[in-house]
């Protein structure tokens, strides 16, 4: 949506879950501190501290992976092990490879969140942020959350915060990627260093390429400035136990501000460091250094694919830099290559999934449906037979009946469903849409998508905050 809200630096507007249209004034949550209330460092329970009998070296080379490194990492930099390098993000500078300093600020990890940048069968990436003094940037992990016993090295370096960002203290932002996993694998994980890890997380990994096992995701957008909602939506989405979260863009208010991430991370809480989340690029993030600093996602991180299983993800960015001609030029050929790639392999995915921010087809009353998007990708996504399209920008969820060509024709075999499920917070859209045939439900409050997926079917249903069905019946597509 267009941004017109105005964020000071203690308070935030909050809307009711329900309908979101009585809105009242609440403090703005803060940044974690887990330094205690103005006293010495104390950790954050649940904190394995150092010295803990749960993170064992007795393994070869002390259980590292790879070698150990130090100095400056320059414009990218190569994880132990894994397939490619990681970039560091456009205006960051003096980023280096973790040493064992420990400040004595707040050294106790917060913001943990998980996200995959290689292949999701083996590997995962997270990211963490700690006192700007602590150079730790160790992941230690292992099979059971009693002995982590593998030890992965990563990088460091400031998230730059902006003139008005009100931060609790000068903090770092540590950066490592887990290679040479198992698939289909639950694994236990702290981050830090010998001198002080934090909490024990567990992480599973996807399955195998091509596995037809089955899997459940959630997609959820739109959290922008309204944290304390988002706080309630991520603590159902955890009750569905996903395998991942897709989440379509505007997680926060203003992208280039340090401030709203760390009040996005304490919002989302311990789910995002245990269920991984790929995000969309959305309006609001604005293409800033922070969510490229902050998010490990595959490729050039801005457009991306992924893989889960017998399902291809696509992710394009309809607010780039370069404006809209951006979007029939290199982001088309990107998609058209892209999909062509995953259909000419041996064995092609059974499903193929879009994403990215504004909707194709809306029902939203003041923006609507995004003719611009639909222009650009609609043909490319029905030329590849895209399955799902999902979206937000609108402050709603809303799905649709199968559609084929740029009039939003019903069909009854060959269309692609559009999901908006732009409602994870952000002020609401007007509760009566605009009246359109292909809408199948529009519901103007807190709620998420929940899908399902087996070789033969993809069940989307949309659910609101109470858990809630919004959607009669399941939307099942078949193979």
């Amino acid at each position: 949506m267009s941004r017109l809200l105005s964020l000071s630096a203690v308070t935030l507007l909050t809307c009711g879950i329900a309908g979101g249209f009585a809105c009242s004034r609440s403090p703005s949550p803060a940044a974690p501190d887990d330094a205690g209330e103005g006293g010495p460092f104390t950790g954050s329970p649940g904190d394995l501290g150092a010295g803990s009998p749960v993170i064992d070296h007795s393994g070869p080379n002390g259980g590292v992976v790879g070698t150990v490194q130090t100095g400056l990492v320059g414009d990218a930099w190569q994880p132990a092990v894994c397939p490619g390098t990681v970039p560091v993000a456009t205006g960051i500078v003096g980023a280096a490879w973790g040493a064992e300093v420990y400040g004595t600020t707040d050294k106790s990890p917060h913001a943990v969140h998980a996200s995959f940048r290689f292949d999701t069968g083996t590997s995962f990436a997270v990211i963490w942020e700690t006192d700007a003094d602590t150079q730790a940037t160790w992941v230690a992990y292992g099979d059971t959350p009693t002995d982590l016993n593998h030890f992965v090295q990563g990088v460091d370096f400031v998230t730059t915060p902006q003139p008005l960002d009100v931060l609790p203290y000068p903090m770092l932002t540590h950066e490592t990627h887990v290679c040479g996993l198992q698939p289909d694998h639950t694994y236990y994980y702290a981050v830090g260093g010998d001198g002080w890890y934090g909490n024990v997380y567990s992480l599973t990994t996807g399955p195998a390429d091509a596995s037809t096992e089955s899997f459940r995701f959630i997609v959820m957008g739109d959290s922008n400035a309204f944290y304390n909602l988002y706080a309630n939506l991520q603590v159902q989405a955890g009750t569905y136990a996903p395998m991942f979260t897709l989440f379509t863009g505007d997680l926060v208010h203003e992208g280039e501000m340090v401030e709203e991430w760390e009040s996005w991370f304490s919002a989302g809480g311990s789910l995002l460091a245990t269920i991984p989340t790929m995000t969309v690029h959305g309006n609001h993030e604005d293409m800033a250094m922070a969510y490229f600093a902050l998010w490990a996602l595959p490729g050039i991180e801005e457009i991306y694919s992924f893989d889960w299983g017998d399902v291809h993800f696509v992710v394009l960015n309809d607010s780039p830099t370069q404006g809209d001609t951006d979007l029939t030029t290199r982001q088309a050929q990107f998609l058209d290559d892209d999909l062509t790639a995953a259909q000419a392999r041996p064995v092609p995915p059974v499903w193929i999934v879009s994403s990215h921010h504004r909707p194709m087809f809306s029902s939203d009353p003041a923006e609507g449906s995004n003719l611009t998007v639909r222009d650009a990708w609609q043909p490319i996504l029905e030329k590849h037979h895209v399955d799902v399209d999902f979206n937000g920008h609108s402050h709603h969820y809303e799905s649709t009946l199968p559609i084929l060509g740029e009039d939003g024709g019903i069909v009854e075999e060959g269309g692609i469903r559009y999901i908006t499920s732009g409602a994870a917070g952000a002020a609401f859209d007007a509760p009566t849409p605009t009246p359109n045939p292909w809408t199948i439900v529009y519901y103007a409050g807190l709620a998420l998508a929940v899908i399902d997926v087996t070789p033969t079917t993809m069940k989307i249903q949309g659910r609101r905050v109470d858990g809630t069905a919004i959607e009669m019946a399941p939307i099942v597509l078949t193979k």
